[in-house]
């Protein structure tokens, strides 16, 4: 398995002191987010609320570096949904996390900040921009509506970002996360729509990944039936009369396309139930909001006996969860969780330690990553 998490450093702040917070790491139950998408939705600028934006350029402020500007914008996407939390389209990688803003007199531009974001670590094939994207979103400060199109600017004059309106912000194209819909297209995660598609059984022969949402289309990749992908978004196009596509990535990363929502089915989670969004897990794992905590065995280095480490879980519901794993001797250990399934890691430290394997047996999840391994409890992920 070659997928993982990065971490951008606002969600390596898991265990520290914030307000009304803790400083003593997963046994802290106690302990409460500094601030959640929730609360700060309630100022957010009306001019960018529910919009979604794909990627033109980047402008530096080095004369080396000059202008960059993405060999397929629609590979890279942000979406800011009103509840304050954002989805980011990276090439062949999804991120997810929370976005904050204020808006000076004139109500087009202010102070713009992404807090806590977790991006997929699928590795695209080249060229790819989706990690420095996703890297320098760490560092913008502001935001500008000026011709139809959105100017992020990075600190210290890095560079600005940016972003002209996705055909769904202009009234025609994949449904919104402020919820807008034609009520035959299927709603966001971000609106409380499915989490994941399931490709239906009656498809011997498996199903097209098409590049835009057209039958004529470039074929992308082909999934076999039962294959699970992450949602994305759909809408209705004008190829033919109640014609719509959603917008998918199979799950754990891989390349980014559309397919006829006819032939998808929503994908059940291990408890029996549709798993519906939006999953906020991540977000909440590196906000300190944890719904369990207690202690795992988990081992560091081959051939080393397993030791009690402690843990705290944030779920989402349906079998979507993030596990926060503190490591003996220092560090800590995210396992990303998605129906049920462990399906990739981030890490605190620079460098992942190898790849993600993990297998159940009688109601445990035996995971390895690298020599690392982690005896988790199938309850730990779904509850009860």
């Amino acid at each position: 398995m070659r997928t993982g998490f990065w971490l951008l450093p606002p969600l390596l702040l898991l265990g520290c002191a914030g307000e009304g917070g803790s400083s003593d790491g997963p046994d802290a139950t106690d302990a409460t987010p500094a601030s959640s998408p929730a609360s700060a939705a309630d100022s957010l600028p009306a001019a960018l609320i529910g919009t979604s934006w794909r990627w033109v350029s980047f402008q530096s402020m080095d004369d080396a570096t000059g202008t960059v500007r993405p060999d397929d914008p629609d590979a890279y996407t942000l979406r800011l949904a009103a509840d304050g939390s954002v989805g980011m389209t990276l090439d062949c990688n999804q991120g997810r996390g929370s976005w904050t803003a204020s808006a000076g007199e004139s109500g087009v531009g202010g102070s713009f900040t992404f807090g806590a974001l977790a991006v997929t670590r699928a590795l695209c094939p080249p060229p790819s921009l989706g990690e420095r994207v996703a890297s320098d979103a760490e560092y913008v400060r502001s935001w500008l509506l000026e011709d139809g199109r959105l100017h992020l600017s990075l600190l210290a004059d890095g560079g600005i970002y940016t972003w002209e309106p996705l055909p769904e912000s202009e009234g025609a194209g994949r449904t919104s996360p402020s919820g807008a819909a034609d009520a035959g297209v299927p709603r966001d995660p971000s609106d409380g729509g499915p989490l994941a598609w399931t490709v239906r059984e009656e498809l011997p022969e498996g199903l097209a990944l098409k590049r835009e949402p057209s039958a004529a289309s470039e074929t992308v990749a082909v999934h076999g039936p039962g294959t699970i992908l992450d949602h994305l978004g759909c809408q209705r196009t004008e190829e033919a009369e109640d014609a719509v596509w959603c917008y998918v990535q199979e799950m754990g990363g891989g390349p980014v396309g559309f397919v006829p929502a006819a032939d998808l089915d929503p994908a059940i989670s291990p408890d029996g139930s549709v798993a519906m969004g939006p999953n906020d897990s991540a977000l909440r794992a590196g906000q300190g909001d944890f719904d369990a905590t207690g202690t795992i065995p988990c081992a560091r280095s081959a051939g080393q006996p397993t030791t009690a480490c402690p843990f705290g879980v944030a779920r989402s519901g349906g079998g979507y969860a993030t596990v926060v794993v503190e490591l003996t001797g220092g560090g800590e250990r995210v396992l990303y969780f998605s129906l049920g399934r462990p399906i990739s890691v981030g890490t605190s430290e620079a460098d992942l330690p190898g790849d993600l394997s993990a297998r159940e047996e009688s109601g445990l999840h035996l995971i390895r990553v690298g020599e690392e391994r982690y005896e988790l409890p199938r309850e730990v992920v779904l509850g009860g």
